[in-house]
């Protein structure tokens, strides 16, 4: 009988560790993808201006598309969670002045922690819920005769789906449908009159949408 007992939790075991291996993410693999994706988002900015003793302020909402390029590095820490870290560039659509017919140029990078849960997954197909939040800086360049810009670092927060399709043990593709955000509480104004000292400019910016990109993966021992 104890045989038989210690025969059968051998193969449990063998069991379990073979299922565990058949599976797209398991304990002690890294993970990196690298991806182009499209943003649509609903902005809402916020001005204030001093001058002598006049006080005003303008809330503005607006919208904004992007172009992000991004790179992931994820390590398995076990068999349902992921940790790790994203680098992104975006680069943003602006329209031309409708005077001077000057576009201007509106640009910024993201450094993140991710954590992702595995919780669907086969051989050659995962599913992982997404989890974002970091760093982020924004830069506009007016491209104007006084050379305006506006700069600043702020909060990037996010969750997406992202499936993965394994053609092997190791070379993928995946998809993220996602939510981004972004605020930044305190943008830096300049331009060569230096107007926006004299007047004591504030300008704050929130944005959030979805994300919808697609991207490929490698999948190390």
């Amino acid at each position: 009988m104890k045989k038989k007992i210690i025969l059968l939790a051998v193969l449990f075991v063998a069991v379990t560790v073979t299922n565990a291996q058949e599976k797209a993410f398991i304990k002690g693999k890294f993970i990196i993808g690298a991806s182009a994706s499209f943003g649509l988002y609903a902005t809402k900015s916020h001005t204030e201006w001093d001058y002598l003793h006049f006080h005003a302020e303008q809330d503005t909402t607006d919208g904004a598309a992007s172009g992000i390029y991004a790179l992931n590095l994820e390590y398995a820490v076990n068999n349902w969670l992921g940790i790790g870290g994203r680098f992104g560039y975006s680069k943003y659509w602006a329209e031309r002045d409708s005077i001077t017919g000057i576009k201007p140029s509106v640009h910024g990078w993201d450094g993140d922690l991710t954590l992702a849960f595995h919780f669907v997954k086969t051989k050659h197909f995962d599913m992982p819920i997404q989890l974002t939040v970091g760093y982020s800086h924004i830069k506009y360049l007016a491209l104007n005769s006084t050379n305006s810009t506006a700069e600043g670092g702020g909060l990037n927060y996010g969750i997406a789906l992202v499936p993965r399709i394994y053609f092997g043990d190791h070379i993928g593709m995946f998809f993220n449908i996602g939510y981004a955000g972004y605020n930044y509480p305190n943008l830096t104004l300049t331009d060569d009159s230096n107007i926006y000292n004299i007047v004591n400019y504030k300008f704050q910016l929130k944005a959030n949408g979805a994300n919808i990109g697609i991207g490929l993966v490698v999948k190390l021992h």
